[in-house]
């Protein structure tokens, strides 16, 4: 859905949107039109920017923003492929993962990360594709170089088993985060593929619910 679509359907109070700060080139084919969008319910946005260093600035936006008295940062990307990009892929989890590193006070990230290999309850176990692994495990791995938390991984009581949000062939695979600062605590945080595959996508939405600490 376009994002003139989506604004005129859920009508949010504020939004911002990674193409109106890296506006598509003259040339750029439609790998260069996938962006993000952030939409507030109550609230206003104070600051919104695309991450210039990395590969697709594009596909990445850090917004920050005000909701009553409370002062909330995030930053959402859509990782490239390893398939159609290679080791560009690490070279862009690289540049976020600087971005994450040098960010003391962000809240949440969220994103698809077309990662891991192989997910897991625990971090140590959690395997990456290999031509970019080293670079994924600096911001989903036990490699980690951010103050942000993955909610399955450290809230126990959230999940009996691993949550999914794409099927590669017949695996399927948690593709899909939402990671958290110890700011917050995460009171819900629901996987909803059946519900997404039937509205067109091919990942399942994630909803996350979370109370100020």
């Amino acid at each position: 859905m376009h994002k003139e679509r989506l604004i005129e359907c859920l009508a949010p109070s504020d939004y911002t949107y990674s193409l109106d700060y890296r506006k598509p080139g003259l040339f750029d084919g439609k790998n260069r039109r996938m962006g993000v969008l952030t939409m507030l319910f109550g609230g206003k946005i104070e600051e919104a920017r695309v991450l210039e260093r990395t590969v697709f600035p594009d596909r990445t936006l850090y917004t920050k923003m005000r909701i009553g008295d409370e002062s909330v940062s995030l930053l959402n990307f859509h990782s490239i492929t390893g398939v159609g990009y290679n080791k560009a892929k690490g070279a862009n989890f690289a540049s976020i993962a600087e971005f994450l590193h040098e960010t003391l006070d962000l809240d949440f990230f969220c994103c698809d990360a077309n990662e891991p290999q192989v997910d897991s309850i625990d971090v140590n176990d959690v395997k990456f594709w290999k031509a970019n692994r080293k670079e994924a495990s600096l911001i989903f791995g036990k490699d980690n170089v951010h103050h942000l938390s993955d909610p399955v991984q450290t809230d126990f009581q959230l999940f009996e088993t691993l949550p999914f949000s794409y099927i590669t062939g017949k695996t399927p695979r948690r593709y899909d985060f939402i990671y958290k600062s110890d700011r917050w605590k995460t009171k819900r945080l629901n996987f909803y593929y059946d519900e997404s595959i039937k509205a067109s996508s091919d990942h399942a939405m994630v909803v996350g619910v979370f109370d100020k600490v």
